[in-house]
């Protein structure tokens, strides 16, 4: 392994997080980043606090912080660390029919989204069109399980199941004891 404790990494950190910054300051301002980010690493830190870490006062920041979750820029969930429970999961590299229709495509997303199972789904592009994260108590039934979510969709032309074995990082946050 490279010996990243140079400073050269430091200032790769700091362009990188400068580059991120631009891109996201295109459609929040440089306030609202920063309350994305802190929030990202504690959802439930009180708007005093989350008020003195960005400058504003309390009224202010529950305000940006309410219209950025009223606009769904932000989204403050509780997520399921699999991982820690001993729940296995897997990716499913779902690869389209390629005569299928926007509206089998949507209804089949939707059916997904409905799934308790299914942990998330996104459209690719590329050699996959989909990918779908599924759980379950262990690999044999997340093979079943995956089997079952294809049998009801006619316009799947082929899939792989990928296991997931760790995850280090999701939701733009580091999982610790990964």
């Amino acid at each position: 392994m490279a010996d990243t404790s140079g400073s050269q990494m430091g200032t790769a950190d700091l362009d990188i997080e400068e580059t991120i910054e631009q891109l996201v300051t295109e459609n929040l301002d440089e306030v609202d980043y920063k309350i994305y980010r802190i929030l990202n690493e504690d959802g439930r830190i009180s708007d005093t606090d989350l008020g003195e870490r960005v400058g504003l006062s309390r009224t202010a920041v529950r305000r940006r912080r309410k219209k950025l979750q009223d606009n769904n820029i932000i989204k403050i969930i509780g997520v399921l660390v699999l991982q820690e429970v001993d729940l296995e999961y897997a990716d499913v590299q779902v690869s389209l029919q390629p005569e299928a229709t926007n509206e089998e495509l949507h209804e089949f997303i939707d059916y997904l989204v409905d799934q308790e199972l299914v942990y998330e789904v996104d459209e690719y592009l590329g050699q996959s069109d989909m990918l779908i994260r599924v759980w379950h108590a262990s690999l044999r039934d997340v093979k079943e399980y995956v089997n079952e979510l294809i049998q009801h969709a006619d316009i799947v032309e082929d899939y792989e199941v990928v296991p997931v074995i760790r995850t280090h990082k999701a939701w733009h946050s580091k999982i610790e004891n990964a």
